[in-house]
């Protein structure tokens, strides 16, 4: 069964809340996040980083990977 991206968005921002402990600005690389969520390299996890990147939970940066936003700590809280 396929998350649609807008749940898997929050579980990968969720997650990453947990891995950085909060911290802002503290870059992952995606594949990390992808390992401890056990996702796959596909259409729906590529989804879900731009749908969370898009509402601005997370800044993409292909070097370095992810890091989550003031936005995204927000709604790990809510």
């Amino acid at each position: 069964m396929l998350i649609p991206a807008a749940s898997l968005a929050r579980k990968i921002v969720r997650d990453m809340h947990i891995y950085t402990r909060g911290r802002p600005m503290h870059w992952v690389p995606v594949h990390t996040v992808m390992r401890r969520l056990v996702l796959k390299e596909d259409a729906a996890t590529e989804a879900a980083f731009s749908h969370a990147a898009s509402n601005g939970w997370l800044e993409l940066n292909e070097p370095r990977g992810a890091c989550l936003t003031n936005a995204g700590r927000r709604l790990t809280k809510g």
